[in-house]
């Protein structure tokens, strides 16, 4: 995944690969992968890439779809989610690569797919990076990109004032907080031919390690805390707020991500 320079607080070392790991394995994130492959719709046989691969949770599920006549390259340029990815997400038809998106070395039309799934909040010019992927995908290709609207992060807690603050805290977090809206227009910008919009909306009423917006909590934290957006008191709070709110069941999750599919 490749990063903006100079995002205060934000790094993918060992710590926060292991996180997201663990955030990949949430139910709320498996089911949303299955929908994005639904949307996707990968076939025995095509080469596909998936760029900012990360820990490799979906890289591994396409390969299963393409089956051993096709083939899945899955590129990030973090060696703490590649490690996780090789150790855990590792198949015959997978090959893991470290590699910039920016770096992208791929022969013009080489892949019948792309998938580009949180990565354009992580660079400098977001539509430069739509157009490297349509690229290299062939004529007639797809290419999958998603993004998330930070803007959109809604915890339920009493104290409204303290989760707009950790909300507007963290949106920025990676760069553009607000990529998910602009990512319509931005494909449009890049020059796609086609482009079909689905909204996604992750939510739930349980705050579990087995639910997206548990594991979350945690990556926020961290943040919060390295970048001094709020205090340790003001993160303690919130944290104890969640788990006040399960427990009297007025606790709720949800968060909004957009994906745009695009033909040449």
């Amino acid at each position: 995944m490749s990063t903006v320079a100079g995002v205060a607080g934000f790094r993918f070392d060992e710590k926060t690969a292991q996180q997201l790991s663990a955030i990949y394995q949430t139910d709320d994130i498996k089911e949303m992968q299955r929908q994005y492959r639904v949307w996707f719709d990968p076939k025995p046989g095509e080469m596909i890439l998936d760029v900012g691969c990360g820990t490799g949770v979906n890289t591994l599920a396409i390969s299963k779809l393409v089956g051993p006549g096709g083939r899945v390259v899955g590129i990030d340029n973090s060696p703490a989610m590649l490690g996780v990815a090789r150790e855990k997400a590792s198949a015959e038809n997978v090959e893991y690569r470290q590699m910039a998106v920016e770096e992208m070395d791929f022969a013009d039309g080489g892949f019948d797919g792309v998938v580009c799934t949180q990565v354009l909040g992580y660079v400098a010019d977001p539509v430069a990076v739509i157009r490297a992927v349509l690229r290299v995908a062939k004529p007639g290709g797809r290419v999958f990109v998603a993004e998330t609207d930070w803007d959109t992060l809604a915890y339920n807690i009493p104290d409204k004032d303290l989760q707009r603050k950790v909300t507007l805290s963290f949106t920025d977090h990676h760069g553009d907080g607000w990529v998910g809206r602009r990512l319509y227009t931005m494909c449009r910008q890049a020059g796609a031919a086609e482009i079909e919009l689905h909204p996604y909306v992750i939510h739930n009423a349980e705050y579990s390690i087995r639910k997206y917006g548990g594991p979350l909590s945690y990556v926020i934290r961290d943040y919060l805390l390295r970048s001094g957006k709020c205090t340790a008191d003001e993160v303690k709070r919130w944290l104890k707020q969640l788990s006040d709110a399960f427990d009297d069941h007025s606790y709720f999750f949800s968060l909004s991500r957009f994906v745009c599919i695009l033909r040449k």
